[in-house]
């Protein structure tokens, strides 16, 4: 089953001046990720049960939440450290 995806407020104001390159590896990212948002192979768990998080880009960092009965991956913060 294949999640929509969706970006919070602030995670649309950090997309703002993130390089194409990183724009381009986060949006690979969170396709991989829709497929198997819990896929221990491409993401982590964080204290929160239905949060996880994703490395894209080599040095970007994105913080979402699962919400199973929706179908649903909410992006709460993106990291650029490029």
């Amino acid at each position: 089953m294949i999640y929509r995806v969706r970006l919070a407020g602030k995670a649309l104001g950090q997309l703002d001046g993130l390089p194409d390159a990183a724009f381009d590896a986060l949006i690979a990212t969170m396709g991989e990720v829709s497929e198997s948002p819990d896929d221990p192979l491409r993401t982590f768990p964080t204290d929160h049960p239905q949060e996880r998080q994703a490395i894209f880009g080599g040095h970007g960092l994105v913080t979402y939440w699962v919400d199973d009965a929706a179908n649903l991956i909410t992006v709460h913060d993106v990291t650029w450290a490029g």
